[in-house]
């Protein structure tokens, strides 16, 4: 009986170590994608570069080449993201169009606090920074 309660017992510490390991690091991944999505574009091209030159072991030409791309590429998206917030915002005023007025209320502070999360620390207000650290 004694060997199984030692067993028991290293399961649930395994079992535990396992969930741990899980959250800190899809806490780190969303962190990380953050910092990388709020980033400037400046800021999110070298992340980029720089990943995909150390996994790649990439010589400076194709670097160069790398960083021509993911501007490029960046120019590109600009106007696919002012196009998502135009769809964004849209919805947002039909979903505010179905709620009661409590309701709404919750829902647009939710939605600040959505966007003050996505914002670059430097733009964030000193409660926006003090809540979501």
């Amino acid at each position: 009986m004694k060997n199984w309660k030692a067993i028991l017992g290293v399961v649930v510490v395994f079992l535990l170590g396992v969930a741990a390991g899980g959250l800190l690091t899809g806490s780190l991944i969303h962190r990380r994608v953050q910092h990388v999505a709020r980033g400037s574009p400046r800021g999110t091209e070298e992340a980029i570069v720089r990943r995909l030159s150390n996994r790649l072991e990439l010589d400076n030409a194709q670097q160069e080449q790398l960083r021509v791309i993911v501007r490029e590429s960046q120019r590109e998206m600009e106007p696919v993201r002012k196009q998502m917030e135009g769809v964004l915002a849209r919805a947002q005023t039909k979903i505010r169009g179905i709620l009661t007025h409590d309701q709404a209320v919750k829902f647009d502070k939710f939605v600040t606090e959505g966007r003050a999360r996505w914002r670059p620390p430097t733009e964030r207000t000193p409660d926006a920074t003090a809540e979501h650290k």
